[in-house]
């Protein structure tokens, strides 16, 4: 029989018991594929539905009529002892359950007959007990007999497989040691910190869950190592502790960007500065990653000569004391090697983690209690096997960060279709959800647009990705909207425009006007009063992109500019090469003949931009629209790709900026003193593949900085 058939099998269904049947009767050894996708899968589910109807009969008990007769009380207490006892039974199953899936990847197949038969007699229960729960209803007590039955037999099965297991082929102690079996044989004092209206659990005091490996050992042997980041640790305040914490579950020498641990920070409630005015949440999280400089928590990473990082890193030293601090206050778990786990009994907090013992995301939905997880970190997993009904059960969910954190894009996770989006429809309580260079996304579910609570989505790399949905401006609480690289969407839709709390939107598409123009237009983001960062992809082959981005003389907010020239994907026609010459001179380049068109003077518009950044703009001049801005406020100009040949802006033909990245211009053509009279104020310069700049005293990294 077929992996593919077993999967589409479920014991929910009447039918498919007689292939399973026929399964059973053929004398194929059970595969761990088999074992793993599809029995171990519906037997939880099968287990999932006898504990809820466990704790619906003890709140049904424990709601009896107050005239009920003494005899009937001495029976409802007997039945909660037994409903206690069930419970605890339960809880023995999920840990030899999770026993038996740690030691399944160990072995490639089954090599003993009794492992073999005993996992048969556990698929011969499952059946039973389907077909047994379709008749008829029982009183309490025959429920309660039936319960007992049922789990006393699950329990000797799921017990002989366990020790069929064990009794096989050697298993490492270590690596197959169930963290939550540990954690039920400590008590553990847990207080409550109440962040912006979410409640937040760390735990003040944990007794050690399991042997320290030898790494830990080593870092004990340098006490004063440990202690050092002890008191450091120590010295700061509630909200830094949580958010250093975060710093755990990253590799060893990982090169890690401010702005993935913002996003995080945002979910987990420990930054939230919406409704407030002038200060963002980056504001708040670099005052953050200050402290922790100051403090030789962690150290910035420059690229290049730069004056400033957007990444930081954790010495070897200080990560293995952060996972001890981390281990200690139950933020994640860990395995003796210090990987972070799935296992979300005591942090709420589940990472997704590749090890040799196997993947967790196989293992995530072993937890029968998958409603306390509250946040969901993707480390290192690169194929997301997901099923949708895995995450129905999460709704207290805050931050999903399913994407990649690295900043390479070699690192492309993959799933196997949009389906598994259609379980976060539950999940009101998301702050957080990344998806960055998640591939084979091709649509969001309309249901993604009741997420209430949504300050940061990000779909950067979702290569994919063809549009988003009509409803998005319900996201009324949506801060921050990443689009960049989505190349095959060619129109925003006009819910946009309603993203009132909206601060940084990446990826905007200005594209060919459609009929109708049921879309979002440029100048309908300029209501938008919030919004300080914008990113815009623009088809350079439309004649209606020049008049589109006149209008960003009314973004009187805005501080950051990004804008991108390319072809925009369009599955209607093929382009037309030979007129595309023609129009983009048309578009980008000032006549050269004054008699041809007048200038007409236009004052100039005052904008507070700080950054523009200008990608692959196809004209050889400064285009028209960003020649009539008044830009005193200017600190940062990068020019990457295209075809300027100069640079001259303005009256006075120069800039006020004080950063300059030039990369990728072959046309460009000036000298080091022509190139000082564009930039009086420079400070920094950065040159890459621009071979007609001469005579630029930079270093052998392309590089030159202004002496102190």
């Amino acid at each position: 029989m077929s992996t593919r058939a077993l999967v589409t099998t479920s014991f929910e269904s009447p039918y498919v018991s007689l292939d399973l049947l026929s399964y059973l009767k053929s004398r194929q050894v059970t595969s761990f594929q088999i074992f793993n996708e599809v029995i171990m899968p519906d037997f939880l589910h099968q287990m999932s539905e006898l504990k809820q109807l466990v704790e619906g009969s003890s709140s049904s008990g424990s709601s009896g009529s107050s005239s009920s007769s003494s005899t009937a009380n001495n029976g409802d207490d007997t039945i909660v002892e037994e409903d206690s006892y069930l419970q605890m039974m339960f809880e023995e199953i999920q840990n030899d359950l999770i026993y038996i899936k740690k030691a399944c990847v160990k072995f490639k197949q089954w090599e003993e007959d009794q492992v073999n038969v005993s996992m048969k007699g556990l698929v011969f229960r499952a059946l039973d007990d389907a077909f047994k729960q379709r008749t008829g209803s029982r009183d309490r007590r025959e429920e309660t007999s039936y319960i007992r039955d049922k789990l006393v037999k699950t329990h000797h099965l799921v017990s002989m497989l366990k020790k069929s297991l064990h009794s096989s082929p050697p298993l490492s102690s270590g690596n197959l040691k169930s963290q939550s079996l540990q954690r039920a044989k400590h008590s553990m004092i847990r207080w409550e910190l109440n962040l912006h209206g979410r409640s937040v659990y760390l735990p003040t005091k944990l007794q050690e869950i399991e042997a320290e490996s030898s790494t830990f050992k080593a870092i004990e042997a340098e006490s004063s190592t440990f202690k050092e980041i002890e008191a450091a640790y120590n010295g700061l305040d509630v909200t830094l502790k949580l958010c250093f914490l975060c710093f755990s579950v990253f590799p060893e020498n990982a090169v890690i960007k401010k702005k993935v641990l913002v996003h995080w920070w945002v979910g987990e409630g420990f930054i939230d500065t919406l409704g407030t005015s002038g200060k963002t949440a980056e504001d708040t999280a670099n005052q953050f990653f200050n402290d922790f400089i100051e403090k030789g928590l962690i150290k910035p990473v420059y690229k290049k000569r730069r004056p400033s990082a957007d990444s930081c890193s954790m010495e070897p030293s200080v990560r293995y004391a952060t996972i001890k601090l981390a281990k200690r206050a139950g933020f994640f778990s860990f395995d003796s090697n210090g990987n972070p786990t799935e296992d979300f009994t005591c942090s709420r907090r589940a990472c997704l983690v590749k090890t040799e013992e196997g993947s967790s995301v196989h293992e995530l939905p072993y937890r029968l209690e998958q409603e306390k997880v509250q946040s969901i970190i993707n480390v290192n997993e690169l194929n997301l096997d997901f099923r949708p009904e895995w995450f129905s059960k999460m709704k207290y969910v805050a931050v999903l960060q399913l994407g990649r954190w690295e900043s390479s894009a070699k690192h492309l996770i993959q799933v196997e279709d949009s389906e598994f989006l259609k379980g976060l429809k539950n999940m009101r309580h998301l702050r957080y959800l990344s998806l960055r260079g998640v591939s084979r996304i091709t649509e969001l579910p309309a249901s993604i647009c009741k997420l209430s609570n949504l300050r940061i989505l990000n779909l950067n790399g979702c290569v994919d990705l063809e549009q988003l949905p009509q409803g998005i401006g319900s996201l009324k609480n949506l801060t921050h909207l990443d689009m960049y690289e989505c190349y095959l969407i060619s129109h925003m839709p006009k819910g946009l425009a309603l993203l009132s709390q909206l601060r940084v939107l990446k990826g905007f598409v200005i594209g060919e006007p459609r009929p109708g123009g049921n879309y979002c237009k440029l100048a309908d983001l300029s209501g938008l009063e919030n919004l300080r960062k914008l990113s815009i992809h623009v088809d350079k082959t439309s004649d209606a992109a020049k008049r589109e981005l006149f209008s960003l003389a009314e973004f009187k907010k805005l501080q950051s500019l990004s804008i991108s020239w390319s072809r925009l994907y369009d599955t209607r026609a093929k382009f037309k090469l030979r007129s595309l010459s023609i129009s983009w001179s048309r578009l980008y380049d000032t006549p050269k003949n004054p008699l041809m068109m007048a200038p007409v003077p236009v004052p100039l518009v005052k904008l507070p931009l700080v950054k523009l950044n200008l990608h692959y703009f196809p004209g050889s001049n400064i285009p028209d629209w960003l020649m009539r801005w008044e830009l005193n406020n200017l600190k940062k100009l990068y020019i990457r790709g295209g075809s300027l040949s100069n640079l001259c802006h303005g009256k006075e033909d120069n800039w006020a900026v004080k950063m300059v990245r030039l990369k990728f211009l072959e046309k460009l053509q000036m000298d080091w003193r022509k190139l000082q009279e564009l930039f009086p104020s420079l400070t920094y310069l950065e040159i890459d593949k621009c071979p007609k700049l001469s005579f630029i005293p930079c270093d052998e990294n392309g590089v030159w900085k202004k002496a102190d």
